[in-house]
């Protein structure tokens, strides 16, 4: 038997990479599957980033459903949360099978549970998936540079937008078409989307349905480009699930205002995070 963890409102790459350690898991005791709280029926477990108001919604709104769901906090120091199960962040992947199967050792089979909070930060014998997810992913959890991802079939409003997206201090990534960007989301995350409303193929329109339908890639902010500009158009932008409908021939400063906002907005204004990866706005 599988325990079912819900993954409540964790970024795209944190997901995806417990979704690899807990999932693949073997020779453990207890047994976990992870997915998506959306996705998560009868869930024993709920991960939950205790930083995250939108993880910490999506985490009370399953509980109200399932009232035994038992919580996984993760904070920068491991102290946060009422649950005795807390998990440091920069040990998350080489502690997160222990915290479960000690969960699960005193929850779900009788054991008598200590009064103590459970030694997350203990040292521990990580499984071989988490040690190789860990040396994969430390370097990059200092300070790693914001980036973005740019689509549009045109190569010159890309490199325009690459460059004023350079001055700001963001890195992207370019795709030609709504499949190319689908392929890039698959592979890694990004803290925000520009997508061009007319492109052969797949439109704007529905390529940002497509990404706020993911549990992956649905908290992403996503900035519509386009030269329609009529309400009928701006109501279509809103109906896709778009954070901002910027029409074309875009000024410096309202660009930047619009990637201030989306960005401010993403990181629950905590602009000094934002200035810590080296964000320029």
């Amino acid at each position: 038997m599988a325990y079912t963890v819900a993954l409540c409102g964790l970024t795209a790459r944190d997901s995806r990479l417990l979704e690899i350690v807990i999932n693949r898991a073997g020779s453990a005791k207890f047994a976990f599957h992870a997915v998506q709280a959306d996705n998560a029926h009868e869930p024993r477990v709920a991960i939950v980033d205790a930083s995250s108001p939108v993880s910490m919604t999506l985490y009370h709104e399953l509980r109200q459903r399932h009232p035994q769901l038992i919580s996984v906090t993760i904070s920068d120091h491991g102290l946060a949360g009422d649950t005795r199960y807390r998990i440091e962040r920069k040990s998350l992947f080489l502690q997160v099978m222990k915290v479960l199967q000690d969960l699960a050792e005193h929850e779900f089979t009788g054991s008598k549970v200590s009064h103590h909070p459970a030694a997350a930060t203990a040292p521990a014998t990580a499984t071989p998936v988490a040690e190789s997810v860990f040396h994969q992913t430390a370097a990059s959890d200092q300070s790693v540079q914001l980036s973005a991802l740019v689509v549009d079939d045109s190569l010159t409003v890309r490199e325009q937008l690459r460059q004023a997206l350079d001055r700001l201090g963001i890195t992207c990534d370019q795709a030609d078409s709504a499949e190319a960007a689908m392929a890039l989301l698959k592979q890694r995350s990004y803290d925000l989307a520009f997508l061009d409303v007319v492109m052969p193929g797949t439109d704007g329109y529905e390529l940002c349905r497509k990404i706020k339908h993911n549990p992956y890639t649905r908290l992403m902010p996503v900035l519509m480009l386009t030269s329609r500009s009529s309400p009928f158009d701006r109501a279509r932008g809103a109906l896709s699930g778009c954070d901002s409908y910027l029409t074309k021939p875009i000024t410096w400063e309202t660009f930047r205002q619009a990637v201030d906002k989306a960005l401010l907005k993403h990181f629950r204004n905590d602009r000094a995070q934002l200035l810590a990866r080296g964000y320029r706005s």
